[in-house]
């Protein structure tokens, strides 16, 4: 599964879709554009006020619902992404201010748990041209629209 490996040197998140544990297909990482650090620090600041997701004011958005999603059990958990990026095409995913992709919904959905991992503290999902974002901490997931 892992025909393509990317440069851990121009893109050091690489390693997640580079790991041996990494349920992505050749085809399904040829879809992925991975952002330079300067990419995804203009992608960042430009959605976020806040530089971590943890200095997120409350008042920034409103979290229209929250759900523990099981990372044992992806396929169900999977469905929650299906449900809250219906309609949608491709995404942002972005782990802090240097480190981001664009990408299809379908790739994101088939390997979720590639994206997000339960230790993270500064991943977030921002869908384009949209103020929905969802972000989790430990493994709580948040569905939120920016105000």
């Amino acid at each position: 599964m892992n025909d393509i490996v990317f440069n851990e040197a121009l893109y050091p998140i690489a390693w997640r879709l580079n790991s041996k544990d990494c349920r992505l297909s050749a085809d399904e990482k040829g879809c992925i554009l991975l952002l330079s650090a300067m990419e995804a620090q203009r992608l960042w600041d430009a959605t976020f006020p806040f530089s971590h997701l943890m200095e997120m004011p409350r008042s920034f958005c409103d979290v229209l619902e929250k759900r523990v999603l099981d990372f044992d059990d992806v396929d169900t958990s999977s469905l929650f992404f299906i449900e809250k990026l219906q309609g949608v095409d491709s995404i942002n995913v972005l782990w802090g201010r240097s480190a981001g992709a664009t990408l299809p919904v379908d790739v994101f959905i088939a390997a979720w748990d590639d994206f997000f991992y339960p230790s993270d503290e500064n991943s977030i999902i921002a869908i384009p041209n949209s103020d929905i974002i969802i972000f989790s901490y430990e493994e709580t997931f948040f569905y939120a629209c920016i105000h």
